[in-house]
Parts: C-alpha cells; structure tokens; sequence
C-alpha cells in the first residue's frame, strides 16, 4: 500500500511539473496561445493572449471558447476550423479570419492549430495560435491601389 501511495505521489509531482513546464512555455510564446480540452473549453492562455484581447484569466479559463467576451469569439470561421477540419486533420496552419472585435476592433487573424492527444485515453487538447496580421493586410491593400494608379 504504501509502495502504491509513492507511486501516486510521483506521479502527482510529475504531473504537476509537466503542467509548470507547460505553461512556461505557453508564456514564453510572442503570438496569443490559447489552450482547449476536447469540449472546446479553455484551458489556460498565455500572457500575450490576455494582453493581446484585453481579458482576464478568470473570465476566460474554463468557457466554452465561443463564449469568451460576451460570445465575440462565436465566428463561424472557427467553427468551421475546430468542429470539422480538425477533427480530420490534426494540424492545420494560415487559416485566415476576419473578425470585428467589441473590445479590439477589426482584426485579420492567422490561425495555427494542433491537436494533441493524450498519453492515456481518448482525450485530446487543442493548441490554438494566434497570428494578427491587420497591418500587413492593410500594407498589402495600400501597395496594390498604389500599383493599380
């Protein structure tokens, strides 16, 4: 028994440092990072992701990721990207989304996204990154209309 309860005790540490070592590195990402489970909840952020869409860790972890800011993260681009071509492909990369934010305005976004599945059972996590790519976007318009007179 006692021998059982080490085991558990390791195995709690390790969980805990895989965790830790996780979120250092979710933090040490330039882009917003977010993470889900397989409902589509957030797990957790990274710090540029909360400074990046102005929210809050406690009104984010835990909602079901269309619900974030009063339902602004409800774009049917990304429920297209995460409820059908993920579940087929477990890595998709440039998905391009326009979206206009209450809080941050319009904003034309590079999604990044992988699914990840667990060591033991059939849960999955979902990576999801976040490039903004407004200003470039708006370069690229200036250049062509430039080009074009």
């Amino acid at each position: 028994m006692n021998n059982y309860r080490n085991e558990l005790e390791v195995t709690k540490i390790s969980a805990d440092e895989a965790r830790e070592y996780a979120e250092s590195i979710i933090n040490t990402v330039r882009e917003p990072l977010i993470v889900l489970d397989q409902d589509l909840r957030v797990v957790t952020a990274s710090r540029s992701f909360y400074e990046f869409f102005k929210v809050k860790p406690e009104e984010t972890e835990g909602q079901l990721i269309y619900n974030l800011g009063n339902d602004q993260w409800d774009i049917p681009k990304l429920r297209e990207l995460l409820e059908t071509i993920l579940p087929q492909k477990t890595t998709f990369d440039n998905y391009e989304v326009e979206h206009d934010f209450a809080t941050i305005g319009k904003r034309v976004m590079l999604l990044n996204a992988r699914q990840i599945k667990r060591a033991l059972g059939k849960e999955r996590i979902i990576l999801l990154a976040i490039e903004d790519i407004t200003e470039r976007k708006q370069l690229e318009s200036l250049l062509i209309d430039s080009e074009e007179r």
